[in-house]
């Protein structure tokens, strides 16, 4: 009998889907953030927002970053990142490893390689579809390093738009040094800045990408970092991340971004129907905050009744402008309580609606009941959230005590704290006779007065309307700082009226109610005489005589860093022992800084350990030598805000190198170290012994001027002079490589940065600020 014999066909791999879905017109790529699983949070709202402006899956095709493996690349996304730096000042003096730096950069590596071997694959595929790239957190980096270190110049230039947030490489210059220019309200601001309200934010808190984006790439990105967000560097303090989780709210960035990508898109593609209309809704960027405060004195019963039935209807009202109700009940000094918060903030009005069966009229002395002291419960006691319309409605038929008999509180201290607080406009509803005494209130506080002229559930009604209506006052920070003398420029034209237009905008720069300035115009500029602290405001009045306003803090005569640590100087990392591609590093740094409660050990960024204030060395274990690595020191007060990081390369194991730091007279960057121009520096280094002469990069060293205060290139960089005929020499007895530099007397009264590049790759660099 034969036999028959089957052979198996050769494997034949799987094709990667994504790769081969059919090509589309625009075609979108996002990286999650730290930790995060596929399909969810900001990639979801990414695409979705993008999809809402570009008829959807007829035109778009997205990819998510890690869903697939590309030419053996998966972006895993691992959950190591700058959020471990609250773990590291609580685990003080804890062993600092090395290890969590190296499974960070290897999960950042693998995001770069796959979106790399991606869009080139795709874009072969594709040659006529339009890129837009988006990340979030660490995904946000990994797009960044992509774009400004792989992506070949034609590639670049097929990315239509990149939407970058809470990115913890972050790079504004003009957010940072000890005044930073845009906390003058300055209007240079890095092309790629989008939504970054808070003035003095510089570096990402994995320190900075620089440069951010290659020379001629600019104009395409769009960088996201919100308030209260220390991932991408807006707050020095560690566990101050709420705003890293803002980025997907209705109507936050991701919803920016998505049109400003769809302005891009549009006339690239004109008969694709793109939508590139802003929606302008009745409240602020973060929706409506409105709290109601009912007077619940025995003469209040009737009307409690009616706000019950007015409360039962607004909740669809309400939730169409993103917004949220909370509730307070008051009564007067002497009664069984005086204020007190029964229904905090909440989009849902069950709760409201609950608590309001609860009140009932009752007590009450004299006339004048405790509503300051009501005011000041609601300001100080309900979480309020950054950005949204705010609105107090006051529910009474009597006047107020001021000074308040419960706590002391004035009609000037209520409205000093409804300007901090972004600010909260007051909305009094009461009987026609008392208008005018709660006028100074609402004018105060930028409210306005509604008379209840005895159906409450309609006054109620038009209060909600008029807040709803009013015009959006929109700062471009929510605070300043600058010098004494110095112009601050205070520009609101993101401002908007929903249903009019804005015709007159008025300023009172010390926030004391009095308006110094007022016109047309939404930008103005002032000019403090002396050091100050407190708050400005800009009052804005539309067509239909509806008015709103915004405030922001003013310092006066200091810097947003000023009570941060300074960077350590003299910063020298040394292996002391390696074995299996990783070593045992001993670190070293000079400080006398009083504000440093701890220091932090970084590895590439990433965070390694702490040790107490009083340390100047530390060991750090686990450090990789595949490559060079960063190492750095920074400090922190004791409540955890960090101040700047000095940084030292350690060379990678194989690298001919190993660089000791400048030596005295100098101290390496981010010190800044001052001379008289002219004079010759001696630029002294070790590299752990005799390696001949031949060991600086071709047309190494070199200088450039830079701003004093950022370090930020301000010219092309220039070759070194050396002094006479003295140039590179080595001291065989100290073990010292030395070359002089010769500075120019036109240098005097400006900032330098001198770098040394050495043949194995390294460059370190050094900042000198010159006087005549």
């Amino acid at each position: 009998m034969a036999t028959l014999t089957l052979t198996a066909p050769a494997a034949i791999a799987a094709p990667v889907w994504a790769l081969v879905e059919e090509c589309k017109s625009v075609e979108t790529v996002f990286a999650r953030g730290s930790g995060q699983g596929l399909f969810e949070g900001e990639a979801t709202k990414f695409k979705d927002e993008i999809d809402a402006r570009i008829d959807g899956p007829a035109i778009t095709h997205h990819y998510e970053l890690g869903s697939e493996m590309i030419e053996g690349h998966a972006y895993p996304a691992l959950p190591v990142g700058s959020q471990d730096w609250d773990r590291a000042l609580r685990s003080l003096g804890a062993a600092a490893t090395g290890g969590g730096g190296f499974s960070y950069g290897a999960s950042v590596d693998e995001g770069v390689e796959e979106l790399h071997a991606y869009l080139k694959a795709r874009a072969s595929t594709c040659p006529d579809s339009l890129f837009v790239l988006g990340g979030y957190s660490q995904g946000a980096q990994v797009v960044g390093e992509t774009y400004n270190e792989k992506l070949s110049d034609d590639l670049k230039r097929r990315v239509v738009y990149q939407a970058l947030f809470g990115d913890p490489r972050l790079y504004l210059p003009e957010g940072q040094g000890l005044i930073p220019p845009a906390c003058l309200g300055l209007p240079n601001k890095s092309e790629w800045r989008f939504d970054v309200p808070d003035c003095g934010t510089g570096t990402g808190s994995l320190g900075s990408r620089v440069p951010y984006l290659p020379v001629g790439f600019t104009s395409t990105t769009g960088l996201s970092c919100a308030t209260h967000d220390f991932v991408c560097g807006a707050s020095p303090y560690v566990w101050d991340q709420v705003g890293h989780g803002t980025y997907d709210e209705d109507g936050g960035s991701i919803y920016r971004a998505s049109v400003e990508i769809a302005k891009r898109l549009k006339p690239l593609l004109p008969d694709a129907g793109v939508n590139d209309t802003v929606s302008l809704p009745g409240a602020g960027t973060a929706g409506l905050d409105v709290v109601f405060l009912i007077d619940s004195t025995g003469s209040m019963w009737g009307q409690i009744e009616a706000t019950k039935a007015f409360a039962a209807e607004m909740a669809d009202t309400i939730k169409v402008n993103r917004g949220r109700v909370a509730l307070v009940e008051y009564k007067d000094a002497g009664d069984q309580f005086t204020a007190r918060i029964l229904s905090g903030f909440q989009e849902d009005t069950t709760e409201f609606n609950t608590q309001l069966t609860t009140i009932y009229a009752s007590g009450g002395g004299d006339r004048p009941e405790a509503t300051l002291h009501a005011l000041m419960t609601a300001f100080n006691g309900l979480e309020w959230r950054n950005g949204a319309t705010k609105a107090a409605v006051v529910l009474t038929d009597a006047d107020y005590h001021d000074p308040d008999l419960v706590d002391g509180s004035t009609l000037a201290s209520v409205a000093q704290r409804a300007l901090e607080i972004d600010p909260v406009n007051v909305y009094p509803v009461v009987p026609s006779y008392f208008s005018s005494f709660y006028a100074a209130l609402a004018q105060a506080t930028t409210g306005q007065v509604i008379v209840n002229g005895g159906d409450t559930k309609a006054a109620l009604t038009t209060a909600l309307t008029r807040i709803q209506e009013r015009p959006v006052a929109i700062l471009r920070h929510p605070a300043y700082w600058g010098p004494v003398g110095q112009e601050f420029t205070f520009d609101a034209s993101a401002s908007y009226s929903p249903n009019s237009s804005i015709i007159r905008y008025d300023w009172d720069y010390n926030g004391d109610g009095t308006f110094e300035e007022s016109g047309t115009t939404p930008v103005a500029r002032h000019t403090y005489p002396a050091k100050w602290d407190g708050q400005m405001q800009v009052r804005m009045t539309d067509a239909n005589g509806l008015i709103a306003n915004a405030s922001a803090a003013v310092h006066v005569g200091s810097g947003p860093r000023d009570a941060l640590p300074a960077a350590p100087l003299n910063v020298k990392a040394v292996a002391t022992s390696t074995a299996g591609g990783t070593s045992t590093v001993q670190v070293t740094w000079e400080s006398s800084d009083p504000r440093v409660g701890i220091w932090g050990l970084s590895v590439d960024g990433i965070p390694a350990g702490a040790v107490d204030a009083a340390a100047r060395t530390a060991t750090i274990t686990e450090v990789s030598r595949g490559k060079d690595v960063e190492i750095g020191v920074v400090g922190f007060t004791a409540d955890h805000a960090m101040g700047t990081a000095s940084t030292v390369t350690l060379p990678a194991v194989g690298s001919a190198y190993n660089f000791g730091g400048f030596m005295a007279p100098v101290d390496a960057a981010p010190a800044l170290n001052v001379m008289t121009a002219g004079r010759a520096v001696p630029m002294q280094f070790s590299l752990g012994g005799d390696l001949g002469m031949d060991i600086l990069a071709a047309g190494s060293p070199t200088s450039a001027p830079v701003t004093c205060d950022t370090g930020a290139a301000l010219a092309e960089v220039e070759t070194t002079s050396t002094a006479g005929s003295s140039s590179l020499s080595y001291d065989a007895a100290q073990g010292v490589y030395t070359y002089v530099w010769k500075t120019e007397k036109a240098w005097a009264n400006s900032c330098r940065m001198f770098k040394l590049t050495l043949k194995d790759g390294s460059s370190h660099t050094a900042l000198f600020k010159y006087r005549s």
